[in-house]
Parts: structure tokens; sequence; C-alpha cells
């Protein structure tokens, strides 16, 4: 493995904060999009990734520190404020995707920009791109696009705040961005990965087309529309675990499900 790659990463372990879905989620949508890899993007991420496979890298993102953001070009805008991920996008009364969050934020980018401009980056220069920013980048999508399926990764105009404040979930107080980041997903699907993989990879040819049709934006776009409606669970909210479940699972699973099919597509295009 390259040593750049190495130092960061061996530099930059050991945060746990969840900034995405968890390991859980992580690891299925990478699961799903290795199940529908074309031959040479599979040799491609072979070769790239040193043999390892996109589930194994699925959730490093999480635990890396702010250096490794400052070695890849973020600035934070005050070096007081806790320096993440540019995990999250923002929309518009349409849903259309802004470049940017909200004034004052962290980042200008955000995960739907970043993922889209990074596989371009991919597929025009990987055959000579230096070896550890590859292997980066490539590691970067498998992980911002699982973020940005994640129903609360998405800043509305009546809604900024991402989920971050409280809500009663089985008597704790917890905070709703971290219910929809890993506990109810894990709550629903505590079996392995390659279960809950094949459990909702469930749709035929036709489908997966229709799902990964049009540009990175345009998902963007579908993920927003149709996670706008967890905003409903306000703060302080009792949640009501069985009518949260019959309400919002089967999103969670689309949005897994669908993450790891564009996810497959992305890298068919990058690599094809």
């Amino acid at each position: 493995m390259k040593r750049f790659f190495l130092v960061c990463t061996a530099v930059l372990l050991a945060c746990g904060t969840s900034y995405g879905w968890a390991r859980v989620a992580h690891a299925t949508v990478a699961k799903i999009a290795e199940n529908h890899l074309s031959t040479k993007a599979k040799r491609m991420l072979d070769k790239y990734l040193d043999g390892k496979s996109i589930v194994y890298y699925a959730s490093h993102a999480d635990e890396y520190k702010p250096e490794l953001l400052m070695d890849l070009g973020f600035e934070p805008s005050n070096a007081k404020r806790k320096v993440t991920f540019p995990h999250t996008f923002s929309v518009d009364e349409n849903y259309n995707i802004l470049r940017g969050q909200r004034d004052g934020d962290k980042f200008v980018k955000n995960c739907v920009y970043m993922v889209d401009e990074f596989a371009a980056d991919l597929k025009a220069n990987h055959r000579t791109m230096e070896d550890s920013l590859r292997m980066l980048k490539i590691v970067m999508i498998v992980h911002w696009l699982g973020d940005m399926h994640c129903p609360k990764h998405i800043r509305y105009p009546d809604d900024q705040t991402t989920g971050y404040y409280k809500v009663k979930w089985r008597g704790r107080s917890v905070r709703y961005h971290d219910v929809w980041d890993a506990i109810f997903f894990e709550e629903q699907h505590p079996w392995g990965l390659v279960d809950c993989a094949e459990m909702l990879d469930d749709c035929d040819k036709r489908e997966i087309k229709a799902i990964t049709s049009g540009s990175v934006y345009d998902w963007g776009v579908d993920v927003a529309k149709r996670a706008h409606c967890v905003n409903e669970i306000k703060e302080g909210e009792v949640v009501d675990i069985h009518a949260f479940r019959i309400k919002y699972r089967d999103l969670a699973e689309k949005a897994v499900r669908d993450a790891g099919y564009r996810l497959a597509a992305l890298f068919n295009e990058v690599f094809k």
C-alpha cells in the first residue's frame, strides 16, 4: 500500500464519531454495489485498492481526523469549530441541489458535489493519477455516496438541522440524526452485511436501470424528495417505535439499496 495513504491512516484513525450511515448500512451499500460491478470495474478496483474489497473501506472515512481533510484541500472557515467531512447537502424548495450548504457553514462543497467531482476526476485521470490520491478518491466515493442517501443528511429550506436535536427513543434521549445514522437501521437489520445485502438486493435489471438513470445530482434530488417526510419528527418528541417502523422502514431499506446500485453504476462508468 502506498506511503501517503498509510501515513494518513496511521495518524488519523481513532475518531469514533459517525458522520453518515453506521458500519452496517455503509457496508451493505458497498456489498450491494460489489455484486453489480462490471468485470472491468472489479478488476480496476481490485488493482487500485491493493486487493481489498470496497466493503473493507466502506466506513474508513468516519475514522479520519481533520488533518486528512486539510491534505485533501478542505479549509475550515473557523478553526475553533470541529472539522468534519462534507457529508450532507442542501436543496431549495423544489429539491434542486445547492452547491453550498448554507451561509457560514464549514464547507462550500457538499457530498453530492464531491462524489460527482471525484468520479469525473477518476474517469479522466485514474491511469495517470498518483496512487495514493486515486485510492483516496475511490474510498471517499464509496463513503460519500452512502452518506448522500441517508435521510437525515439533507438541509431543506424548512429544516436546516439535519436532525441535530434530541428525541425520546425507547425511553432514552438521543439525537434524531443518530436514529437515522445508525440506531433505526441496525435495530431492524441485526444480521450480517452479506445477509442484509442479499435481502435488500431485490430489483431486476429493468428496475436497477431506472434507479441508476440520470446523474449524481439527479440521485440527490430523488433522495431529497423521498426523505423530506422524516422531518415530521420534532425536537423532544417521544417516538412511537411501532408507528415509526411501519412508516419509515421501507424508506431506509430503499435508501441503502439504491445507494448500492448507484455506487456500482458510478464505478462501472468511471472504469468502462
